[in-house]
């Protein structure tokens, strides 16, 4: 099996949005569904070029909404180490239940701008 991300904001559909379709915005939201339970990692492209600096200072922010019980089942996180440059990878566990052909979690993605620093 594998997991879907699906791009809510600012495109809709599987394709990640372009670095000139969010050069201008503060954030990506996609929903990711995990369809088995062995199914644990994630990659939400959010092309937004975040500086080395930001990305040491633990940006960008990223935010998980619940869609279903399994979300709390798999327990997704963003480690340090899975904020890159242009992507954010969310891993999540492969606990029994975990697992649903169906949205489990919406994810947001906030670009950093001087209002946060």
């Amino acid at each position: 099996m594998a997991v879907t991300e699906t791009y809510e904001y600012p495109v809709a559909g599987i394709t990640p949005p372009t670095a000139a379709e969010v050069r201008r915005l503060s954030s990506v939201v996609a929903v990711v569904t995990a369809n088995a339970d062995a199914d644990v990692l994630a990659t939400i492209t959010h092309n937004m070029a975040i500086s080395a600096g930001d990305l040491a200072d633990g940006l960008p922010i990223v935010l998980f909404e619940p869609m279903l019980p399994e979300f709390y089942v798999s327990t997704p996180h963003a480690l340090a180490a899975g904020k890159l440059t242009n992507s954010v990878e969310i891993t999540m566990s492969a606990a029994v239940g975990s697992g649903a052909v169906t949205d489990q979690m919406r994810v947001t993605v906030l670009r950093p701008h001087t209002i946060l620093k």
